[in-house]
């Protein structure tokens, strides 16, 4: 198979979101001034034309931008510049045209139409991707085998990229009739580029390739958004297995505390209560991180099913079935169910992740509960002591008091009455002690020991219980 191609172009389709760079402040248009500068003076941005207060799902936002170059052979092209729902758009042609000038050409020619790499956009977060469709007619009959078209595919690609970046071959079938080879693998998402190379056989590919360019460019927009919300669902995947391995170490230091079966001191409850904190933050964190990624899923259907709306609508117009489409049908039945079971997987695991929070702000809850309650308990234990130690000891001097003058009023009674008698009955008797001792002195032992005796019965009767 020959190496010549006749009428080489490349296309460029890119798309970014509005958000807050609306109008003529939005990076993409800035990325084609500077696309159009290594061709011609004139530039994108100071043209567009926005609608005030647009509601269509689409707006043109300048007519076509012709290109003119000084070169041979000739080159040509345009830029249309579109407002698609909540994104802007960028058709970008740049090639040689169909005029027979440019037949039989090298592939190198292909170089020429991308100067310093400047088709390969590498955006903000805002950047929805690109997809660069390179298009050439065939010099001879196409052959009945596709493999046999590939080398002169890959030429193409590599002229048009040149150094490391060029995407890998991903699957080739036929469009509109003539064979066309993707390049960019879904499984290197970091550094995904998509690029589709057409090789024009029938003149009935390039007619039904015009009549459906609109198709197309929402085709692949609703495409990019696709593969722009798995891209930005890997981040959140490496943030949520992050998160995941932070909780499972955490539960492994609280399971050993767990397990020591020791009474927590004070300090080592506010230790708990600051881990509480820490996981009540931690979860909200990760309950937001999953939402993220289950909206990126929603995502995800929304775009697949526009975009597989959009192919019926071009099988709808050109009167052919999705099989004749299979190249753009297999990114609906193969790649993006591909990027769902992706996410259902990791929804799926990283939910545990939130159980285990859930787990372990329970258990710490309730170790610290059951431990607040233990110390509770201990120091109503000692308050009650404490007041129970101080009432014996109140009534202790109460019964000591009181049996004191229950004493004195004894013993005063026992002095003031009756000992006269008493003490001429002991000299009558003729008790030898007692006669020795004086009246004064008799009656004073008598009434000391009444009065030691009824303080002692009365102490006795009154002294409180030692519980």
């Amino acid at each position: 198979m020959s190496d010549k191609i006749s009428a080489p172009n490349v296309y460029l389709y890119a798309f970014q979101l509005h958000n807050d760079s609306q109008c003529s402040n939005n990076p993409l248009w800035k990325h084609c001034d500077n696309i159009l500068a290594n061709f011609t003076n004139e530039k994108l941005t100071p043209n567009l034309v926005f609608p005030p207060n647009s509601h269509s799902y689409r707006d043109d936002l300048l007519p076509d931008v012709a290109l003119t170059f000084n070169s041979h052979p000739p080159v040509e092209g345009f830029a249309q510049p579109l407002q698609i729902h909540d994104s802007y758009a960028l058709w970008l042609n740049i090639g040689c045209p169909e005029d027979g000038t440019a037949d039989n050409v090298d592939v190198d020619l292909i170089q020429k139409f991308n100067p310093n790499q400047a088709l390969l956009i590498d955006g903000d977060d805002n950047f929805l991707g690109q997809t660069l469709l390179i298009t050439a007619w065939l010099t001879e009959p196409p052959p009945e085998k596709l493999d046999s078209l590939k080398p002169l595919a890959d030429k193409c690609r590599d002229s048009l990229f040149q150094g490391d970046s060029q995407p890998v071959f991903y699957r080739s079938g036929k469009l509109f009739g003539s064979p066309i080879f993707e390049y960019g693998s879904i499984s290197d998402i970091a550094n995904y580029r998509h690029l589709l190379v057409w090789l024009i056989s029938d003149k009935q590919t390039d007619e039904n390739f015009n009549k459906c360019q609109e198709e197309i460019i929402d085709l692949l927009f609703h495409r990019n958004k696709i593969i722009k919300a798995f891209q930005d669902s890997r981040q959140i995947y490496h943030e949520l297995d992050r998160e995941y391995r932070i909780i499972e170490k955490n539960m492994e230091i609280l399971q050993q505390q767990f397990s020591r079966g020791t009474v927590l001191t004070s300090v080592q409850l506010q230790e708990f209560h600051e881990q509480l904190k820490q996981l009540f933050s931690k979860a909200v964190t990760y309950t937001r991180l999953l939402r993220k990624l289950e909206d990126y899923d929603n995502t995800i259907v929304l775009n697949l099913n526009n975009y597989t709306d959009i192919l019926q609508k071009i099988c709808d117009i050109l009167g052919i079935d999705k099989e004749e489409l299979s190249i753009l049908n297999n990114f609906s039945i193969k790649t993006a169910p591909y990027v769902r079971s992706q996410i259902a997987g990791d929804l799926g695991y990283f939910r545990h992740g939130t159980n285990l929070i859930e787990q372990a702000i329970a258990s710490i809850r309730g170790i610290v509960e059951i431990e607040q309650a233990r110390s509770d308990r201990t120091n109503q234990l000692a308050l009650r002591n404490s007041e129970d130690k101080e009432k014996y000891r109140d009534d202790r001097l109460e019964s000591t008091v009181q049996a004191i003058g229950v004493g004195l009023a004894a013993g005063g009674i026992a002095a003031s009455s009756g000992t006269d008698k008493l003490f001429d009955t002991v000299q009558n008797h003729q008790i030898p002690i007692l006669m020795q001792l004086h009246p004064f002195l008799f009656s004073f032992a008598l009434s000391f020991a009444i009065a030691l005796f009824a303080a002692g019965i009365t102490w006795w009767r009154t002294k409180p219980k030692n519980s």
